[in-house]
């Protein structure tokens, strides 16, 4: 069996589920053309309809009708020299602006920064986009980088982070049951050990406000969630790239990210009046 931290890496790298909207929705055409522009992740700049078709399930007649209707609307770019599309500078703009319109976000980046520079750590703030966390914000300044660059609108795996399982963790024991379900289909083989790790980051939650994961080599990760409302649960995490053991990071950083995560509380609080 591989090393944790590496099976976890190679389990992230399948290709993820494609979701199809409901037959029986008024705007299944909406939804198919969301679908086709979920389809671009970094590392996948430029696909043709066969290859959207292949990520979203949908058929390649339906895809080569909305790629066209996207095409017009702005929201993707066809290149003749590569024979694909890739994402239109409208989807950059609405990026912006969904950035621009989080207060927390606006509240956070300063402290976020100076905490990172201070401890020499990764700080980040994310959401939960289906089965997967996506960065809002990210500043690195560990001694190393992790295996990949991460930047805002990086999407990592819920399962298998500190980031997911603290989100998971958040969720109406209905609602979590339901998600855990869509995460057992995405990750059949490795279930067993999933499903394990992911109860005892939840309990660690519930009981210290944080858990910790390891899911890439040498690089350990804490998160904890910030919930505003019903529909902001956010994630605060920590993480940093050292040979040390999570239980050493974890005695180190805790105690931080905590006191972190109170400060960006309090300063949205008063924001409110």
């Amino acid at each position: 069996m591989l090393p944790m931290a590496q099976f976890h890496l190679v389990e992230f790298k399948r290709k993820r589920m494609p979701i199809s909207p409901s037959q029986s929705d008024p705007n299944r055409s909406l939804l198919r053309g969301l679908e086709i522009l979920r389809a671009f992740r970094p590392g996948s700049d430029i696909l043709g309809n066969a290859e959207i078709a292949e990520r979203t399930g949908l058929p390649k007649s339906t895809v080569s009708r909305l790629t066209g209707t996207l095409l017009k609307a702005g929201f993707l770019f066809y290149s003749p020299d590569q024979q694909g599309y890739h994402l239109g500078v409208a989807v950059l703009s609405l990026s912006h602006s969904m950035r621009g319109g989080s207060k927390l976000l606006q509240i956070a980046r300063a402290p976020m920064l100076s905490e990172a520079k201070r401890l020499r750590v990764n700080v980040g703030l994310a959401l939960a986009d289906r089965d997967e966390m996506v960065y809002l914000e990210t500043l690195r300044f560990s001694g190393n980088t992790s295996l990949r660059q991460v930047v805002s609108g990086q999407r990592v795996p819920m399962a298998l982070t500190s980031l997911g399982r603290a989100y998971l963790s958040t969720l109406p024991l209905k609602e979590r049951r339901e998600r855990l379900s869509q995460l057992k289909l995405k990750h059949p083989r490795d279930w067993s050990i999933l499903s394990r790790e992911i109860t005892l980051s939840i309990q660690s939650v519930q009981r210290d406000g944080w858990c910790v994961a390891s899911w890439q080599p040498h690089v350990v990760a804490l998160a904890t969630p910030v919930v505003l409302d019903a529909q902001s649960n956010y994630v605060l995490n920590m993480s940093i790239h050292a040979d040390e053991t999570p239980a050493v990071v974890t005695q180190r950083l805790a105690p931080e990210l905590m006191r972190l995560r109170k400060q960006l509380i309090d300063s949205y609080s008063r924001t409110l009046g």
